[in-house]
């Protein structure tokens, strides 16, 4: 009798994903405005930002037009790790000074090539406060891009903080910020 009631049941669960799938609202003007601002995004700054005692994540912060709109954790290596899974890109410094001259050198030579290999989504996430673009490295989630209402670009000041408290930061000199 129960094995009667499962396909009606089923038909109308997948029918109902179905139409919220497509009254998802679809604007192409947010796609193309983050487009827009992901092809001026540049590398702005990196910090490792304590975890645990001797233990960081590393932090690049990604800009567009001096600023700060999207942020990544990167393994050692500079390699984004997908958003979920910071803990498995945990950098121990167990010798802190010598360490942290190798991360910064590490750092200044790769910098500027962050951005090799992301891509943005091509989707995007309507929120109160705007809209979330989503940037991906080898098909997963590792940033976010977040607009106002407007469609301007919305900065976190919690990532210049974390930079000036931090005991390992690219450029050693705090970068202007708008």
């Amino acid at each position: 009798m129960w094995c009667r009631a499962i396909p009606p049941i089923m038909a109308i669960w997948v029918w109902g994903l179905a139409t919220l799938g497509w009254a998802q609202p679809s604007d192409p003007l947010v796609l193309d405005r983050c487009q827009a601002i992901f092809q001026t995004l540049r590398p702005q700054f990196a910090y490792a930002e304590r975890a645990a005692p001797q233990r960081f994540f590393l932090r690049v912060v990604l800009g567009s037009e001096g600023l700060p709109v999207a942020r990544m954790t990167v393994n050692f290596d500079l390699t984004p790790v997908p958003l979920g899974l910071e803990d498995i890109a945990v950098v121990a410094l167990e010798r802190p000074l010598q360490d942290a001259l190798r991360l910064r050198n590490q750092l200044a030579r790769r910098f500027e090539g962050v951005l090799q290999n992301i891509n943005l989504g091509n989707w995007y996430v309507a929120e109160p406060r705007g809209y979330r673009c989503f940037l991906t490295f080898q098909g997963r989630v590792v940033g976010v891009l977040v607009l106002g209402r407007s469609l301007d670009p919305l900065s976190d000041p919690r990532w210049q903080a974390a930079y000036q408290r931090s005991p390992v930061r690219f450029p050693a000199v705090e970068p202007v910020i708008r």
